[in-house]
């Protein structure tokens, strides 16, 4: 319980910070849920390993693409 009450505090701090100009919280809560929501697509890709081969095959062709 402590640990969602500092979670909360820490999102009403860093938007309450945001309106006089520091966005330094929304920016460290952006990385932290981008990273969640990254984490659990490639956990995701990993239970689906079609999705996972598709995947593989787009980045080699990006890759590919971007270099040449």
């Amino acid at each position: 319980m402590h640990i969602l009450a500092c979670l909360l505090l820490f999102v009403f701090g860093s938007i309450a910070a945001a309106c006089k100009g520091d966005f330094s919280g929304l920016e460290a809560l952006g990385k932290g849920i981008g990273f969640l929501v990254l984490l659990f697509v490639m956990l995701w890709l990993f239970t689906q390993p079609v999705l996972l081969v598709i995947v593989i095959i787009i980045l080699v062709v990006v890759v590919f693409i971007c270099n040449s």
